[in-house]
């Protein structure tokens, strides 16, 4: 089944929980002093390794899987929040310097610097046709690129606070999870089409949506203002269920039968039976946040 990685931002640490018996592993530490903090936030798989992105610290960090341990480390730009790979380069954003960084991984050095609206807050990929998708939650956008040959940009508006965009699995559609941050109203997810980027459906969710999941058929979103996770039918474009997780639900993933939920108030790790309501729960790191399964 696999193992799932988790940036605990607050404790500075990534948490390694064994899927097979829903049992915390290990920890890989990423910094031993308090006075210089890392707070690892987005992460992603590159070969054999983890690449984690660091708020605090201003760089990415290489993570052996096995090894458990920091391979090393690159300074890239202020507050990394996300990462992702494609082709042996590594596109991070960072928050505060409003730009894309692209990094070699072979050679470990600076390709480019792609310049982003406001507040970039995560990115994805679809890698069979080499679209990035980054969500700006300072500029009420998305931004969209095209990697098959030199990077075509387009910035798409969406609605307010964007925190995660992702791309559908055939390519034709990106989901937007407009978070509404600080507004007493329930976000949505916005389903835009890639080849025209409109809107095609606007989906209303819980309240303050912050992180999402998608399969072929259904997305998960955690609402991290009012303890609860949305199942939406994308085949519908309906949500069908909310199931009441409590807590701050952060980052989530899912595999199989099973969704897994980071709660940010009580640094928690939930294992969720969608279909039952059947939850577990295990203590991990501080503030869990970016989540991937290996």
């Amino acid at each position: 089944m696999g193992n799932l990685f988790i940036c605990n931002t607050s404790s500075d640490n990534i948490s390694m929980v064994s899927l097979e018996n829903f049992k915390m592993e290990d920890q890989i530490p990423l910094s031993n002093d308090l006075t210089n903090r890392v707070g690892p936030h987005g992460i992603c798989r590159y070969k054999d390794e983890l690449i984690v992105a660091n708020n605090y610290s201003n760089n990415i960090c290489r993570i052996n899987i096995k090894q458990k341990k920091i391979l090393d480390s690159f300074f890239i730009g202020y507050h990394c929040n996300d990462v992702t790979v494609l082709d042996d380069k590594a596109y991070i954003i960072c928050g505060e310097s409003n730009s894309m960084i692209v990094f070699d991984l072979i050679k470990n050095e600076f390709i480019e610097l792609i310049p982003c609206v406001s507040g970039p807050h995560s990115i994805s990929i679809n890698k069979e046709k080499k679209l990035i998708v980054v969500a700006n939650m300072e500029n009420d956008s998305i931004t969209l690129m095209d990697c098959t040959g030199a990077i075509k940009v387009s910035n798409i508006r969406v609605g307010n606070y964007p925190t995660k965009a992702l791309i559908s699995v055939d390519g034709n559609y990106i989901y937007v999870c407009e978070s509404n941050l600080g507004v007493d109203a329930r976000g949505s997810i916005s389903i835009i089409s890639t080849k025209t980027q409109v809107v095609l459906f606007k989906i209303l969710v819980g309240n303050s949506p912050v992180d999402m999941c998608s399969d072929e058929k259904f997305c998960l979103v955690s609402n991290y203002g009012d303890g609860t996770v949305s199942l939406i039918n994308m085949n519908y474009h309906i949500e069908v269920d909310r199931l009441n997780v409590g807590g701050m639900p952060r980052g989530i993933v899912k595999q199989g039968k099973y969704v897994y939920v980071g709660d940010s108030y009580n640094n928690i790790l939930m294992q969720i039976e969608f279909l039952t309501g059947n939850k577990k729960i295990i203590p991990i790191g501080g503030e869990p946040t970016g989540m991937i399964i290996v």
